[in-house]
């Protein structure tokens, strides 16, 4: 029986021939997927492998072309033997062969806890996660499905092409755009137009592609994506509620999940704040009909705070609406309460993380309400917050003792509105 005829189902350490003396063992086989993959399936697929395998001390190449799969897996002839046992279970291929089944001395791919070899994909991690074979060795991988072990071991040698620069080029451009662009955009329209939901937006696969790519090497390559995304005006708003906040989000759950540090958060943020200002800049602003009442707001972070990218979104949408809004950076208390006391203001805009909860903060930012409308000209002051804990948590304005909360930045100006009216009524 050939190599290629045998089923996975029996496969084992001993199988292979390993012995107590054998520390390794390697296995290379080939399968069909179910369902054509998309490059970002194939992301997610490398990613899950890779924190896998770190943990399994596996290594090897995953190579995939037109629906085929064609993976090296090698390592403790126990965790090869877990390995391949979990990959005859998973539903997202079939037709399972096994091509090549031997013990090794050592690893033919070093440290690669899993890497991908396509037809010019390129992966939102770049440098540690692609190789690309030649056109000759993929044609004669599908004349000749055999020669796969010889032709991923040569892979071996090949190291992932260095990104270079330029709008959308390198490995961030290829993927992402694909994702963002086709896919996505007519999505984020969709849900644009719909209900307010009454729960948190979920942070999906898209945040999650976006805020991995913030934190990564290659922080410049997340305005080249972003400048693609602009929509026939030129303005990117339309992606504030569906992929530019859960996206902030995202990148508080890297840092509480010490996938990265804080200042990574930091910077992630500030690249999405300079995408908002320079994507919109030239956006030519509405003419407001003469007569047309427009509340002075004043928007601030709280005191202290670091991240500035809710007040950056909420000047932007209500200058965008014709508003005149005045944005300023408070240190202190007593700093926000001299603006207060000096202008006459309708609304206050306070806002705090929009990645992280800040849930310490809460009693900080109950305070600075207080002050604030102590000092205020206006004694019917309303006061509208935003930020991450607002997003989720319904009850945490009123706590706080702000007269509304704003879910997304697209609530502000009709929460400020609203809350005008009410106490004018």
């Amino acid at each position: 029986m050939s190599q290629s005829d045998r089923s996975t189902e029996a496969f084992s350490p001993s199988s292979s021939g390993a012995t107590a003396k054998q520390a390794l063992c390697s296995v290379v086989y080939r399968s069909r997927a179910v369902t054509d993959l998309s490059d970002f399936d194939l992301y997610e697929l490398v990613q899950a492998a890779q924190e896998r395998n770190e943990r399994d001390q596996i290594t090897g190449l995953m190579l995939y072309d037109e629906g085929r799969f064609y993976q090296w897996i090698e390592g403790p002839p126990h965790s090869v033997a877990g390995l391949m046992q979990a990959i005859t279970r998973d539903p997202r291929h079939t037709d399972i062969e096994i091509l090549s089944d031997k013990t090794t001395d050592s690893r033919q791919f070093g440290d690669w806890k899993m890497r991908l070899a396509t037809r010019g994909v390129r992966s939102i991690h770049s440098g540690n996660n692609v190789v690309v074979p030649s056109q000759d060795a993929m044609e004669n991988l599908r004349l000749n499905p055999l020669s796969a072990p010889g032709l991923l071991a040569g892979l071996s040698a090949s190291e992932p092409e260095t990104p270079h620069n330029g709008p959308l080029a390198g490995p961030a451009g290829a993927i992402l755009k694909d994702i963002l662009v086709s896919a996505v955009v007519p999505e984020l329209l969709v849900r644009h137009a719909q209900v307010e939901r009454q729960s948190p937006f979920p942070i999906d696969t898209r945040a999650r592609a976006l805020a991995d790519l913030l934190v990564g090497p290659n922080i410049n390559a997340a305005l080249e994506l972003l400048q693609t995304l602009q929509d026939s005006e030129g303005a990117i708003r339309h992606l504030y509620e569906t992929l530019l906040e859960p996206t902030a989000r995202r990148l508080g759950d890297l840092w509480g999940e010490d996938l990265c540090a804080e200042l990574d958060v930091t910077l992630g943020l500030a690249q999405l704040q300079r995408a908002v200002r320079v994507l919109n800049e030239e956006v030519l602003q509405p003419t407001i009909p003469k007569g047309l009442f427009l509340p002075a707001v004043l928007i601030v972070p709280e005191p202290g705070e670091a991240h500035m990218f809710n007040a950056v979104m909420d000047s932007d949408v209500l200058t965008a609406a014709g508003w005149d809004p005045i944005t300023e950076f408070p240190s202190s208390d007593e700093a926000l309460q001299d603006l207060i006391a000096d202008n006459w203001f309708d609304a206050l805009d306070l806002s705090v993380s929009a990645s992280v909860r800040r849930d310490s903060w809460m009693p900080k930012v109950r305070q600075t309400i207080a002050l604030a409308r102590h000092a205020s000209r206006n004694p019917a002051l309303v006061v509208v917050v935003g930020g991450r804990i607002f997003a989720e948590e319904a009850g945490a304005g009123a706590a706080v003792g702000a007269d509304a909360q704003s879910r997304t930045t697209r609530q502000t100006a009709r929460a400020i509105r609203d809350g005008i009216g009410r106490k004018k009524g």
